[in-house]
């Protein structure tokens, strides 16, 4: 008996530790948020202030994140599939287009798109109809230019900011079409500025941040956070900051 009362106190040692274990996983995927993982469209300027300013939005619900720069079509791709838990900034059309991601009804940033061309040609270019006689190129897989060229003929899409000005630069497009920021950037870094002229705000995108429908419960608490920066004028101050930290990152 004595060999058979320590089997079985040992049997229920055995389940009691199997036991524990289950609950320290059951708990852990419980209680333990985050990091959650969004992708961002590499190179881009407005992408790299808007990852600054959401992990200041996340860490005031003391949640992280993680962000994966890929390329766009590659960002929609993984984010639209579940593969991440969404994507930092996109513009309203997107989420039309990508039902399984929801948007955060509260935009935290936005961007103007502008041509860009050479100073010597001195184009005339003020609205978006202007462009239809030109030659253009945009960043692949990018929605705020892919949506105002929608119907246009002469459209070549490229992998960066950097390539279009180049591409402008070279004879081989008459307007690089991007972000303000974006071209400036791009411009100066490539020592082209002096010969790269540009047009006002032919358009302005208000910039929305998008969760995967499985995460659907953080989209509340993210935006309740986003008003409240935004009332309070803390969100001013955070994107003061981040793109003051992008430009001087040389990003």
């Amino acid at each position: 008996m004595g060999n058979l009362d320590k089997f079985a106190n040992h049997k229920e040692w055995g389940i009691r530790q199997i036991a524990l274990v289950f609950c320290f996983l059951f708990c852990s995927s419980v209680f333990a948020e985050g990091p959650y993982k969004y992708a961002a469209i590499e190179h881009l300027f407005e992408q790299k202030v808007g990852v600054v300013v959401l992990t200041s939005v996340y860490k005031k619900l003391g949640l992280s994140i993680e962000v994966n720069p890929l390329p766009a079509k590659r960002a929609q791709l993984e984010a639209s599939n579940g593969m991440l838990d969404g994507e930092v900034m996109r513009i309203w059309s997107y989420g039309e287009q990508n039902p399984q991601l929801v948007r955060v009804p509260t935009p935290y940033y936005s961007l103007n798109t502008t041509a860009f061309y050479l100073s010597e040609r001195a184009l005339a270019i003020s609205t978006l109809s202007d462009l239809e006689r030109y030659k253009l190129v945009v960043v692949r897989g990018v929605k705020h230019t892919a949506d105002v060229t929608a119907n246009h003929k002469y459209v070549e899409q490229l992998s960066s900011t950097d390539k279009l000005i180049s591409f402008v630069h070279r004879g081989r497009a008459d307007v690089a079409l991007t972000n303000k920021v974006d071209g400036l950037v791009a411009s100066k870094r490539l020592k082209l500025n002096e010969h790269i002229a540009y047009s006002a705000p032919l358009a302005v995108f208000p910039l929305y941040h998008y969760i995967h429908e499985r995460e659907r419960h953080l989209v509340a608490k993210v935006d309740e956070v986003i008003q409240a920066m935004l009332r309070s004028g803390e969100l001013a101050q955070v994107i003061e900051q981040a793109e003051q930290q992008v430009l001087n990152s040389g990003y």
